[in-house]
């Protein structure tokens, strides 16, 4: 979905033009040395549909239908710029655990400036995104800080899992609630909490953190499903780095002989073959369907949450997004040749 797509799902005509404001909003927050502000500004260009600054602008407008749009709300603008920032803050701390060398084909900061610097710019991103939200109110900020701390807990918890075979599907559940969830929950409440409809905060809160199970769902099972062509980056390559994710786990727990799926896990990092063999199961099992079910599960509960908001065209267009648009990347990123569905 591009921007327009979601401006007509949403009945938002003017989104286009309100996400290049927070785009401009982003870079205004920059205000250090070279050394920091060229790196976060590479980093902020790289890319994106702007999910969550979205999510924010429609959830303003879900909360408050009289909210302004064009011109965008100040306070609106600059929640979704707070939000945005901390995305991209926890993405450069992402590459350094990663070791990544790119994000969206833009050299990430640990690849040019060095791990430490990177550090150092990431943590930048969050003051900066900390500042935006005090700009708006004492209840923006707080759940912006929030947000940080469970991103902080989720990585945490992924990363004391690591190369775990014995990772159950509901740690690996409470690991994307912290790192995915959080954010798009953080997304939706501050939206409502920038135009003062702190009673509607939570239901939209909610909303976000269904969504964000789901988004994560989709992205781990891409893993599985998809080609490096089609996502423009490696797949198969979570158990490779001992992310054993939903759907592997699913599959494990199904499995006729575990023992050896477990020696196909931890033989993952270091052969290709035991890669491609651990793949070949998990989509030979139910895995795919079963992690589909959940996807969809959270889709409804996500729409459900906003049954009481104002009636609006925005609010509609919100409870159909998750299912929209997530089908539409499952589509989209999907091999045709492990597409079961």
């Amino acid at each position: 979905m591009k921007a327009r797509d979601f401006a007509e799902l949403l009945g938002l005509e003017s989104l286009p033009e309100a996400l290049d404001a927070v785009a401009e909003q982003l870079i205004g927050t920059i205000d250090g040395s070279a050394e920091l502000a060229q790196p976060a500004i590479r980093m902020l260009e790289g890319g994106g549909k702007r999910l969550r600054p979205l999510l924010t602008i429609a959830s303003a407008v879900a909360a408050h239908p009289e909210c302004s749009v064009s011109p965008l709300d100040e306070r609106v603008r600059a929640g979704a710029a707070s939000v945005e920032l901390v995305h991209v803050g926890s993405l450069v701390h992402d590459d350094i655990i990663d070791a990544a060398d790119t994000r969206r084909g833009v050299e990430t900061v640990n690849s040019r400036e060095g791990a430490n610097q990177a550090v150092l710019v990431g943590d930048f991103l969050l003051a900066r995104a900390g500042i935006e939200a005090a700009r708006v109110s004492k209840e923006v900020a707080f759940s912006l800080a929030v947000t940080i701390s469970d991103l902080c807990d989720g990585q945490s918890l992924e990363g004391a899992h690591e190369f775990n075979v014995d990772r159950t599907t509901d740690q690996a559940l409470a690991s994307i609630a912290g790192k995915t969830g959080a954010l798009l929950r953080a997304s939706c409440h501050i939206g409502a909490l920038c135009v003062g409809e702190l009673e509607r905060a939570d239901a939209l809160a909610e909303y976000g953190m269904q969504f964000g199970m789901a988004f994560q769902l989709v992205d781990d099972l891409l893993d599985l499903v998809s080609t490096d062509a089609l996502m423009g980056k490696p797949v198969n390559n979570d158990a490779k780095s001992g992310v054993y994710t939903y759907p592997v786990l699913v599959a494990l727990a199904e499995d006729a002989d575990p023992d050896a799926f477990r020696a196909l896990m931890l033989g993952a990092k270091d052969s290709q073959q035991a890669a491609d063999e651990l793949k070949a199961r998990v989509l030979a099992s139910g895995a795919v369907t079963e992690t589909l079910n959940r996807i969809g599960e959270y889709n409804k509960l996500a729409s459900a949450c906003l049954s009481d908001l104002p009636d609006s065209p925005t609010r509609t267009g919100l409870m159909e997004l998750p299912e929209r648009y997530l089908n539409g990347i499952l589509t989209e990123k999907s091999d045709p040749a492990h597409r079961t569905w």
